[in-house]
């Protein structure tokens, strides 16, 4: 009877404190928070709007939102038990709850972003200091334009893979750094090469924090960098593929670009591996604060090679989608975590 008592005594969820309610949200996803948690009574929707909860958002669980990526149709499971939600219904309920709040904004590596999504994003969240942005899609240059003309606060960016090539590209670069003036901190999961390197100094001369991870890095390109970027601090080319030229142009995706057993990738470069050229090192420790590169016996270039190096088409599994998006979402520069 006592044991009765006692139970009845202990107070029920809906009626638990709203901060502690808030810490206890803040270990669920985005979307839990939104279309579950907020919907269970009155005082877990109070809670679920505390400011804390929504400074910074993680869109990562593809479990919870739908991928409608035509580029990498085999990078989601179809489990049809599995209640998916469309990104636009997310990022709408999103500025019902944190409005302005928010300054680090993350999206999964996968998410394909139209230019409707970026306008609800940027009209609702200006002050966002701290965004990781996919770009499968060309997007339309007004709207490029107007997204980062209210992100003037802008600090750091991750950007892929990059769908746009030559004068679209510089152009959408030339948007973003004429918009974002503090913006010192990029990240790009995509090969670098010449044009790309010279888009990059010419549009973001106040770059201090610069990463390549993980990628195809032409070597001229990467010197072209380090001497033309006066502020430049930290340069990360680890567990990169280096080559020889500056045209890989003819590929989408840094996966699908094929590697002949001579080394030679496509028709248009060689791959020199991925120990760096001594006079690229030689550079780089020179000049900068931090040059990272890797040695010989790193385990990550060993999957980085396996994974994209030596690549087959055929390996679009849920495999190669984690190790993606854990380049994605991982640097040895702390400024590009999250």
């Amino acid at each position: 009877m006592e044991s009765q008592e006692g139970i009845g005594d202990a107070p029920r969820w809906e009626d638990m404190n709203k901060d502690i309610l808030s810490n206890i949200f803040k270990k669920l996803s985005v979307v839990d928070v939104i279309m579950g948690a907020s919907r269970v009574c009155i005082n877990w929707f109070l809670a679920s709007h505390n400011k804390t909860i929504w400074s910074t958002i993680k869109l990562n669980d593809l479990d919870s939102i739908l991928l409608d990526n035509h580029y990498v149709p085999h990078m989601q499971d179809n489990d049809r038990e599995k209640h998916r939600y469309h990104l636009r219904k997310i990022l709408i309920e999103i500025n019902k709850f944190g409005p302005i709040v928010p300054t680090n904004f993350f999206f999964n590596v996968y998410s394909y972003l139209v230019e409707e999504d970026l306008a609800i994003i940027s009209n609702g969240i200006p002050n966002i200091r701290k965004l990781a942005l996919p770009m499968w899609k060309t997007l339309n240059l007004n709207s490029i334009q107007e997204a980062f003309s209210k992100w003037k606060n802008l600090q750091t960016l991750t950007m892929a893979p990059l769908i746009s090539l030559g004068d679209t590209l510089s152009l959408e670069l030339q948007a973003i750094g004429d918009n974002c003036r503090y913006l010192t901190n990029i990240k790009f999961l995509y090969r670098l090469d010449k044009d790309l390197a010279s888009m990059i100094v010419c549009n973001f001369p106040s770059l201090e924090r610069l990463s390549f991870r993980s990628s195809y890095a032409c070597v001229d390109a990467a010197i072209s960098l380090i001497n033309g970027l006066p502020n430049l601090k930290i340069f990360n080319l680890s567990h990169c593929i280096f080559t020889q030229s500056n045209k890989i142009r003819n590929k989408i995706d840094d996966n699908r670009v094929s590697v002949q057993p001579n080394g030679v990738v496509g028709k248009t470069f060689r791959v020199l591996g991925m120990k760096p050229e001594e006079e690229l090192v030689q550079t780089g420790t020179k000049k900068l604060v931090r040059f990272m590169v890797c040695a010989s016996d790193c385990t990550i270039c060993q999957d980085v090679w396996e994974h994209f190096g030596l690549y087959n088409p055929d390996r679009q599994t849920l495999e190669s989608r984690y190790f993606r998006e854990e380049q994605w979402k991982t640097d040895e520069i702390k400024e590009f975590e999250f």
